[in-house]
């Protein structure tokens, strides 16, 4: 059985689909397998993603209706075989001490429910953005605020990751990732390894740079439901919940604030976030949502 699950969900990837697989190749560690997820698509992803499995055995395909990243993560998880699962997105590069880095420390350490690596984010003409390699804080509590560990580098023990799936609702897409890792910080300590192992891209397509008002208005309400919900986040964050979702809701008003076209609404979610948490009014976002709403 391979150490390694790598699950790639792909959507309409044929274009870009070898040279990923070809990046998670090169891998030092090569104890691994690949699973690609074609998630319905309509171009050749299905065709591209086979013949790249007909030219090594590590890689796996399957096919699945259209059912959003986090509907086909889930999928994947339920063909793996690996003992650590790697969710990683069919737009990034691997590089090649991802899960060598990773092995060295689960040797160290032993088998750890969650390990994250460090990663860089480069712009398209690979100048760097930014590094994500270290927090000030413990990675639970930096959880409470954001969101920096892109789903790539996340490593997720299988019987953990099984038993927490991420949430398949459409309307919180984009934001999955984010909710599974708050569940998990619920209920379990994230281990950092402090090196890079891959590199986001930014550029235009990205979900997160594509987001209208009103799909984060839902994203966002949803998001905050889902975390009233949880048990486990109230009792290993103490006072927490209400923070958080009053977070949720400046988020909310900003960025109806920035459209110019919500005001009412701008002014709703504003008074939501008070209700929620009063020391809210001090915090960057929501003074940023008043002077945009102004």
């Amino acid at each position: 059985m391979p150490f390694f699950s790598i699950i790639v969900p792909c959507y309409n990837r044929a274009a870009i689909l070898p040279d990923t697989v070809a990046a998670i190749l090169r891998q030092q560690q090569s104890d691994f397998e690949l699973i690609l997820v074609n998630d319905g698509s309509n171009d050749e992803t299905a065709k591209i993603a086979e013949e790249l499995a007909a030219i090594d055995s590590r890689i796996r395909v399957f096919h699945k209706e259209n059912g959003e990243r986090g509907a086909a993560r889930n999928y994947g998880a339920q063909q793996a075989l690996g003992q650590y699962l790697n969710f990683f997105d069919s737009d990034d590069e691997m590089y090649p001490n991802h899960l060598q880095v990773v092995q060295a420390f689960l040797n160290q350490h032993g088998s750890v429910e969650v390990v994250h690596t460090g990663y860089e984010r480069l712009d398209g003409q690979n100048r760097l953005i930014s590094e994500v390699c270290a927090f000030r804080e413990d990675t639970n509590k930096v959880l409470l605020h954001d969101n920096p560990l892109a789903c790539n580098t996340v490593f997720v023990r299988r019987d953990i990751a099984l038993a927490n799936p991420f949430v398949e609702d459409r309307r919180l897409s984009s934001a999955e990732d984010w909710e599974l890792w708050l569940r998990l910080a619920s209920q379990y300590q994230f281990h950092p390894v402090r090196e890079k192992t891959f590199c986001l891209r930014e550029h235009d397509g990205r979900s997160l740079n594509t987001i209208a008002p009103e799909t984060v208005r839902v994203r966002d309400e949803l998001f905050g439901q889902l975390v009233s919900q949880n048990s486990d986040f109230a009792r290993r964050f103490p006072g927490k919940v209400g923070q958080f979702v009053a977070d949720r809701y400046t988020f909310i008003a900003l960025t109806l604030a920035l459209s110019k076209q919500h005001r009412t609404e701008t002014v709703r979610y504003l008074w939501k976030a008070v209700q929620q948490d009063t020391s809210v009014l001090w915090r960057r976002r929501f003074l940023a949502s008043v002077k945009h709403w102004v």
